[in-house]
């Protein structure tokens, strides 16, 4: 019995590796005889037409497909001028996906005082709903449809620049549907409708990463400043959408300034100054002009939820910042609780507790005990692994699926994360390392006719500390209390890692 049993694996491992090597040897043909057509921009555009179809299911063929609203959207939407036309909280929040919306207000509604780039989008699709049905009610997908239309050139850019990588038709093309299926998922693109930020989040970096990647090649002057241009501007949506994005600014100024070695011209090199001070100078607008994105609950929460949730001795920690120890029945307490212990409007937190420390004492704190603060950050990268809000139904309420649920269709790469991926800190110092060592080779902070790892390594590291600050940033303010909500880019960031590293070590190791 025994020995039978192992000549059958022996039979099944013996079938499997011959499959294998058939399928080499195919790749290898089709290798051949694309020698001399490789184009990645063919397989972009073949991918993101893909993409198009899927996205265009998900979005505007029955069931209709979005977020439901959790509530944090309200005053944005007042501000643009749309209101619910249900008053049922059990319909409007979390449970189902709402398609329409009403642009008469009854009255009892409050003014919304919102005003970043997302309002932009928002105000342009609300009025060519008008323009086409002049109804009074607004249909959120003409929303996913300007955000559609600005998605697939975004799509199509970081494609093409990646597939550059490569020469061979095969690699190229596993790269292409790598991208597809990591982009074009439906965890990223039913945020489009819906008033979350993560849509402009999601196609402003997408653009930002594509016309970075795209000075790997020498080409003529225009087209370089054609490429900063878009840098720019999509950064500038992208860090004026919420305050919390601002401090990429900073970041992409750096870029900016590195972008000067490209090339040897003081038109260019004036450019990239020029651009660079612009982009500073909104970034300290918006920080200095923006509301904050955080509240007392937020204070309440960095506290409780950040720093006692991290310590391994809450009461030694709230002596620190010279807090009464008592206070550690607190330790992992969240307002957001269904039966909370703790409210944040309560008085009695306000002297002795909340009055003691400040975000920026808290923000001290965790440089003096470096080990909570990456005890916080292996936190932030599981929560922002997961693309999709799991209280949100995608569904609205008349397509008969159960409350908060979620769709399946496309969700390969979403299903993978929530399922298989690794969600720690450790994963991200594994991609640092790969990054590190698959594009260190030939860098150079001077002008080089082959700058093709120092482009790619100088963005990813950029993208790295996107991360680290967009963490760093909740962390401080809110503790994990409000994860979920704002970490998004933390997510994205770790995707368009991935997909470098992938794409390179498919490359190097060749392994089709």
């Amino acid at each position: 019995m025994k020995n039978s049993e192992e000549k059958s694996t022996v039979r099944y491992i013996t079938f499997f590796i011959k499959i294998l090597e058939r399928l080499k040897r195919n790749i290898k043909k089709i290798d051949s005889r694309m020698e001399g057509k490789y184009s990645p921009d063919l397989l972009a555009l073949a991918a993101t037409g893909i993409a198009a179809l899927a996205v265009s299911a998900i979005l505007f063929l029955p069931n209709y497909l979005g977020v439901a609203n959790d509530g944090t959207t309200d005053e944005l939407m007042r501000t643009a001028g749309i209101y619910y036309i249900s008053k049922e909280p059990g319909d409007i929040y979390a449970n189902y996906f709402n398609k329409t919306y009403t642009e008469v207000a009854t009255g009892t509604e409050g003014p919304g005082n919102i005003w970043n780039s997302q309002l932009v989008i928002i105000k342009a699709a609300k009025f060519l709903d008008d323009v086409i049905t002049n109804d009074r009610i607004f249909d959120i997908r003409f929303l996913g449809f300007l955000y559609f239309i600005l998605y697939l050139p975004a799509l199509y850019l970081v494609i093409q620049q990646v597939c550059q990588r490569v020469k061979n038709f095969s690699e190229g093309a596993f790269i292409a549907g790598a991208g597809l299926i990591i982009f074009s998922d439906v965890g990223y693109v039913t945020y489009f409708n819906s008033f979350y930020p993560e849509a402009v989040w999601f196609i402003s970096l997408l653009y930002c990463i594509g016309a970075a990647m795209s000075f790997q090649n020498k080409r003529s002057e225009h087209k370089d400043l054609f490429s900063l241009f878009l840098l720019f501007l999509s950064g500038s949506v992208l860090i004026s959408s919420r305050r919390q994005c601002a401090v990429i600014g900073f970041l992409l100024t750096f870029y900016m300034i590195r972008l000067i070695s490209v090339r040897r011209s003081w038109i260019w090199g004036g450019s990239c100054l020029l651009a660079a001070l612009a982009i500073s100078f909104f970034s300290f607008f918006c920080i200095l002009e923006y509301p904050t994105d955080f509240s007392k609950t937020s204070k309440l929460h960095a506290m409780t939820r950040g720093v006692l949730f991290s310590s391994s001795d809450p009461a030694d920690s709230l002596a620190e910042f010279g807090i009464d120890p008592s206070y550690e029945l607190l330790a992992d307490a969240s307002a957001y609780d269904y039966l909370p212990f703790v409210k944040a409007e309560d008085s009695s937190l306000y002297n002795g507790f909340i009055d003691q420390y400040t975000i920026s004492d808290i923000g001290v704190y965790y440089l003096q005990h470096p080990g909570s603060l990456l005890s916080m950050l292996d936190v932030s990268i599981k929560v922002g692994m997961d693309m999709r809000r799991n209280d949100c139904s995608n569904y609205e309420k008349n397509a008969g699926f159960p409350k908060r649920a979620k769709s399946l269709f496309w969700s390969g790469w979403s299903s993978f994360k929530e399922l298989s991926a690794p969600k720690t800190v450790g994963y991200l110092l594994l991609l640092t390392v790969a990054i590190i060592l698959l594009f260190f080779k030939g860098y150079s902070m001077r002008p080089m006719e082959d700058r093709r790892n120092t482009i790619f390594l100088d963005i990813l590291l950029v993208i790295l500390g996107l991360l680290l600050l967009q963490s760093m940033e909740v962390i401080v303010n809110s503790g994990d209390a409000e994860m979920v909500q704002r970490l998004f880019l933390v997510g994205l960031s770790i995707d368009i890692m991935t997909y470098c590293v992938f794409a390179e070590l498919l490359h190097k190791l060749r392994i089709v």
